[in-house]
């Protein structure tokens, strides 16, 4: 593929992907979760910090631990809110949001691995942009929700470490309880492969001042802004946390996996989400200890890759009940996003883990067909020996098959149902049920 065929091809995909979240901005019903997200983020940084949800709900306290979505979740709807009062915009506004943080912070990072130039830079985009919009349930971000802007935060922060290593420790905080607090559990992951690799005492007590920033700032918010004390807050934010249906109790045993597994929302799940849940943390375990991340990654191990996805994994296939499809997004954009960093920047000395990568991202396409004629190229390639076919070459095909893709989303997203949200009283104010009203049944 020649650079300018590559540069317009990757623009026109960039196109695509804007499209098709426009589009599916329409499709979605509306929905509580969306709802409390925007009031309280919009009450958060219009009503002097006050963390609040919807008037005359469960989520009408400051600062409640209910509040899950973070108000960094939102950030985007909040912006546009004073030149918008259209939902779909509004939704629009918080994907854009995503994607310019995406790409400062794939342009923060390429400049730390201090490459002179390399030509895929544009690939890369590409490849993190169809990452958060292409796992199961991505367009949670246009829901205001906050797993797909954790994992991008966190992903971001571990490729960050051995270069900006207080940055990176402070983004990954501020992921935790600004975002998801379920990031937590690769936070643990990624901390615990930290401390076998270094063994310092001394990095510890420095990374946990950093940590610790961000977790002071909310303490000092809630102090400040709600009515819970220190110990109110804790006791609440436990029993909702450690005690809520999707948390799950610590039981290993046989039945309890199983029954967990029979009672949650995994029978209800297509194949293809299933192998992208199930398949995808495996294969890219196996992936990661086969590559050369040594050449772009300053400063961590493989473990500490890995781990993260580990910890969040086995919470969420042996301990959560629910297994709620979205949580699943905190991994699978993870995985995705690193991959796409090992595709540019790292050495596969084995091209089977080169497929293997490449047929990972395939997994996430919308069509059975596309995945199916993916893994048929990649076959006939591996059986007919064909050394011509370098991994640019493979990137490149690889990014004719997102933008087939994204052709049917958009033709998928085009004939789904569409639906009409009012939310004009809610620009009078957000303190009234009108607002609620006009959201759920319109005018």
């Amino acid at each position: 593929m020649s650079n300018s065929t590559f540069k317009f091809l990757s623009i026109i995909s960039l196109f695509l992907f804007l499209l098709t979240g426009y589009l599916r901005t329409k499709t979605l019903k509306p929905w509580n979760d969306e709802f409390v997200s925007l009031v309280s983020g919009l009450n958060f940084y219009y009503e002097r910090l006050d963390f609040i949800g919807p008037f005359n709900s469960q989520y009408y306290i400051s600062y409640s631990p209910k509040l899950t979505a973070g108000p960094i979740s939102s950030i985007g709807g909040v912006l546009t809110w004073p030149f918008f009062d259209n939902i779909y915009l509004l939704r629009f506004s918080n994907l854009l949001y995503l994607i310019i943080l995406s790409v400062f912070l794939i342009s923060v990072s390429v400049n730390a691995f201090s490459f002179k130039s390399n030509n895929w830079n544009l690939g890369l985009v590409v490849l993190v942009i169809f990452s958060i919009m292409n796992t199961s349930w991505w367009y949670g971000v246009l829901y205001f929700l906050p797993e797909t802007i954790s994992a991008v935060l966190f992903v971001h922060a571990v490729l960050l470490f051995g270069y900006h290593r207080k940055f990176s420790i402070i983004i990954m905080s501020t992921s935790i309880f600004f975002g998801d607090f379920l990031t937590v559990l690769m936070f643990v992951g990624f901390y615990l492969a930290t401390i076998i690799k270094e063994k310092s005492l001394k990095n510890l007590i420095f990374d946990a001042i950093y940590a610790s920033a961000p977790l002071l700032l909310w303490v000092i918010l809630v102090l400040n802004f709600s009515d819970f004390n220190l110990n109110n807050y804790l006791q609440e934010y436990f029993e909702h946390y450690f005690k809520h249906r999707s948390a799950g109790e610590v039981n290993l045993s046989t039945s309890a996996i199983i029954n967990n597994f029979l009672s949650s929302e995994v029978i209800n799940w297509g194949l293809a989400d299933f192998l992208r849940i199930l398949l995808a943390p495996v294969a890219f375990g196996i992936v990661v200890y086969n590559i050369k991340s040594s050449i772009f990654i300053k400063g961590i191990g493989k473990l500490q890759i890995v781990l993260p996805v580990i910890t969040i994994f086995l919470w969420f296939w042996l301990l959560s009940p629910a297994k709620s499809i979205i949580y699943s997004g905190l991994f699978t954009t993870y995985i995705l996003i690193f991959l796409s960093y090992f595709l540019i920047y790292s050495k596969f000395s084995n091209k089977l883990f080169l497929y293997i990568t490449i047929t990972l991202f395939s997994l996430f396409f919308s069509s059975t067909l596309l995945v199916a004629l993916m893994v048929l190229v990649l076959a006939l390639i591996s059986f007919y020996k064909m050394e011509s076919i370098n991994r640019n070459n493979l990137i490149a095909l690889l990014l004719v098959f997102i933008f087939l893709n994204q052709l049917n989303v958009i033709k998928e997203t085009s004939i789904m149902e569409t639906h009409v949200i009012n939310i004009e009283s809610c620009k009078i104010s957000l303190k009234n049920i009108e607002c609620e009203k006009d959201y759920y049944f319109g005018k």
